[in-house]
């Protein structure tokens, strides 16, 4: 018998966004009257990553949405089921459920005849559509400090690097807005003239935007364009990881040993399964997300755990760190959890930098 779970790691074991979405939700609201209850609940479908990438802003407070897949054709049962345990109220500025993305129409009717009011976002395409929750998340600006002054924009041809923006923009609000490699559509540079004010980050190396397109965001906004990226998908999670913007403030600045930080890890190849459980980034832990392989854990992220991991105390306290896994051991094998485990974990058995704590009490 092999557990699922080790000490300091947690699998998630699903092999679909729908049912690992379902899955983190009922970890997050185990109680549907919880204060901290999503009020929105926002659908996006796994079949096109754009529209679910878009729909993470909306996560973030005062929305307090909760992102649920389903297919574009029918409402899937487990979501309907979560929908209807959930029972979201909407907010003076949202409806219930906000729906992102090519949905037929009878999905729609479906959850308007369960007595749901629906916001339906969708725009001529991707890059549209993207633009329609930009706007929206702008008339309903999110309560962090960078949220309502920042951009995103990230690769619209593959999700590699792409998908690391969903977790910060689940955090903080943050829209993502997207580009081809070296084409700019009209539609994101009509809405970054729009918004020209704000500060834009890049998400990812020259291998998903190119400098040619990040010179024409330059020419558009006014702040100067920051990027955010390593050599590739995995050394970018840590570059990110570790980012902090000191003029904006924006970035999740996890570069300090000994906090007891937590992550999710999650499969380069699963942006669906990464979406899903997108919501630990906005509650409980607050998880940045840090890309591996289904067999294989690359040294950078290693690393960059050993780095950060408390020192051994004594006697052994607080604080420990934590790591989500994503998927069945399809999708992540033991052994990579194992190692994650390894390099999470104090060594307890080290004793040459032991810290001992003298803790007085006074009566």
């Amino acid at each position: 018998m092999v557990p699922l779970n080790t000490v300091d790691t947690t699998r998630i074991p699903y092999d679909t966004a729908i049912e690992l979405s379902v899955a983190v939700s009922r970890m997050q609201w185990p109680k549907p009257a919880m204060n901290s209850a999503p009020k929105v609940i926002i659908l996006v479908p796994a079949e096109q990553f754009p529209y679910a990438f878009a729909a993470a802003s909306l996560v973030h407070d005062p929305i307090m949405g909760n992102l649920l897949f389903t297919p574009l054709d029918e409402l899937a049962a487990l979501t309907r089921e979560e929908i209807e345990r959930l029972d979201p109220p909407g907010t003076d500025s949202a409806p219930p459920i906000i729906a992102i993305g090519p949905f037929e129409a009878k999905v729609i009717r479906e959850i308007e005849s369960m007595g749901y009011d629906v916001l339906h976002i969708m725009g001529k395409s991707i890059f549209t559509s993207a633009v329609k929750v930009a706007k929206l998340r702008e008339q309903i600006p999110p309560e962090s400090p960078d949220g309502p002054v920042s951009l995103f924009v990230v690769s619209a041809d593959s999700p590699y690097e792409s998908v690391l923006a969903t977790y910060y923009s689940t955090h903080s609000g943050v829209p993502i807005l997207f580009t081809h490699k070296d084409r700019l559509p009209r539609s994101t540079a009509s809405a970054l003239q729009d918004m020209a004010e704000k500060n834009v980050y890049i998400i990812g190396g020259r291998q998903s935007v190119s400098d040619s397109v990040s010179r024409e965001i330059s020419t558009i906004v006014e702040p100067p364009v920051r990027r955010i990226a390593g050599a590739d998908p995995f050394e970018t999670s840590v570059e990110f990881s570790q980012y902090h913007d000191p003029v904006t403030n924006l970035g999740w600045n996890r570069n300090h040993k000994g906090l007891g930080d937590a992550f999710t890890f999650a499969n380069l190849n699963r942006w669906d399964l990464i979406v899903a459980a997108s919501s630990f980034a906005h509650q409980g832990k607050h998880t940045p997300l840090l890309l591996i392989k289904d067999d294989l854990t690359p040294p950078v992220i290693l690393n960059y755990l050993q780095y950060l991991k408390p020192p051994l105390r004594m006697p052994p306290m607080p604080p420990f760190m934590h790591g989500f896994i994503l998927g069945t051991r399809r999708i992540i094998n033991h052994t990579t959890q194992a190692n994650i485990e390894e390099a999470l974990k104090i060594d307890e058995h080290s004793t040459n930098h032991a810290i001992h704590s003298d803790i007085s009490h006074e009566e």
